[in-house]
């Protein structure tokens, strides 16, 4: 009998902003335990959260194996693999030190502005081990500054937001961004014209949530993908590569995935030269369809392996380009902060409202502008339309969210 034991340790403390002052600070520290048994081809698992007794957990474990729930596959063995990736963690003094200071000048300097939701710290601790010499440990600590901006003068609820996500909370980079990026937010400025325009982009997660779905080995292996049946064909643009990411100096997340395999260098290209190259697939759906292992496999602590679930796949594009300006030579164009409500439809066709965004010559923002709507598709926007993913230098949102991407999009005024 083969036995796994997973632990998730999550302490967060967050400091409550209302009208620009803390209201509140909460403190949560949990410990999530979860064990897995391994017998004649079936696993049963168990899980708890708080303490527990291994022994008890063990012994529903055994209970659960009546659930029959196959697994016949190889465990992870023979690898010994602990990283810290935060050493220093911002403590919870610190964390009102820093916030008090950032709310302090934000009422002094733009007192136009009312600023509310929270300043948080996250120290995580995630240990995976098994009896077949299995022991993996990831340890990090993030600083995050998620604070919605509301303009006193506007009926709106909210009207932008401040982000900051970072391992050591630098104020002299966050405010050599945050006060240019606070008076473009003051000069109100038209839209371009043109049917046509560039737009830079951030927040990639509905286009990788898209990708995901597609690059999901089950669904490409049944015919119900969009590129299913198009292993090794060129999809998109030659210089683009979405890669399965797991590197924490990137990712906020465990470098192994919920099977306990470690990639190597991390990183395993999916799509790379614009080729697809490989799909998502953990261990029961490389087996089932003859598709090869990538090691997506999520789940949490209390749940078997799977590549479905609520984590996602953790994707990301490789930057494969560099100054902006030089690309827009003058061209005017739109740098997208807050676009929500849009979706991919299944032929991959994407619109969405953006809600926040600023003019953008390449090197600042210049104004912010009026609402609008984008629209593409997605083999345009990653092929003939696409601009590039850049290891971005204008915009600075914490040293994890270092790229921005950029496509010649359909603006619907």
């Amino acid at each position: 009998m083969k036995q796994e034991f997973i632990t998730i340790r999550t302490k967060q403390t967050a400091a409550r902003v209302l009208a620009s002052q803390i209201t509140a600070v909460r403190v949560k520290d949990i410990t999530k335990q979860g064990v897995r048994i391994y017998q004649d081809g079936k696993i049963g698992i168990a899980g708890a959260v708080g303490a527990a007794p291994q022994e008890v957990l063990l012994e529903n474990a055994r209970q659960n194996l009546k659930a029959g729930i196959a697994y016949p596959y190889d465990l992870e063995q023979n690898r010994h693999d602990h990283r810290s990736y935060n050493p220093n963690p911002i403590n919870s003094q610190e964390l009102v030190e820093h916030g008090e200071n950032v709310l302090e000048i934000l009422r002094r300097d733009y007192p136009d502005f009312a600023f509310s939701e929270s300043i948080s710290t996250v120290e995580q601790v995630v240990q995976m081990r098994n009896s077949e010499g299995l022991d993996l440990e990831y340890k990090d600590a993030f600083f995050s500054i998620m604070l919605l901006l509301k303009e006193k003068a506007s009926a709106n609820l909210a009207d932008g937001a401040l982000f900051c996500l970072t391992r050591e909370f630098n104020p002299e980079k966050f405010w050599s961004f945050n006060r240019p990026f606070l008076e473009a937010y003051r000069n109100k400025v038209d839209l371009p014209e043109g049917e046509v325009l560039p737009v830079f982009m951030w927040d990639l997660e509905v286009l990788t949530g898209f990708l995901g779905r597609n690059l999901h080995g089950e669904r490409f292996a049944k015919g119900s993908s969009l590129f299913s049946g198009k292993l090794g064909e060129k999809l998109f643009h030659d210089k683009l590569t979405l890669e399965l990411n797991r590197d924490p100096a990137t990712q906020a997340r465990p470098f192994f995935d919920s099977e306990g395999v470690v990639l190597p260098g991390d990183r395993l290209p999916l799509i790379e030269g614009g080729r697809l190259q490989a799909v998502l697939t953990d261990k029961k759906t490389a087996a089932a369809y003859g598709l090869a292992h990538t090691g997506a496999a999520v789940g949490d602590y209390d749940d078997p392996p799977t590549i479905d679930g609520p984590l996602g796949p953790a994707l990301s594009f490789r930057t494969d380009s560099t100054n902006i300006p030089q690309v827009l030579q003058g061209r005017p164009a739109i740098f997208a902060l807050l676009y929500s409500g849009g979706e991919f439809t299944a032929d991959g066709s994407f619109a969405t409202p953006v809600q926040v965004s600023f003019l953008f010559d390449g090197k600042k923002l210049v104004g912010k502008l009026p609402e609008f709507a984008v629209r593409s598709h997605v083999y345009k926007m990653l092929g003939e339309d696409y601009i590039g993913t850049f290891e971005d230098s204008v915009i600075y949102f914490g040293e994890v969210q270092r790229q921005v991407q950029g496509y010649y999009m359909t603006i619907v005024r």
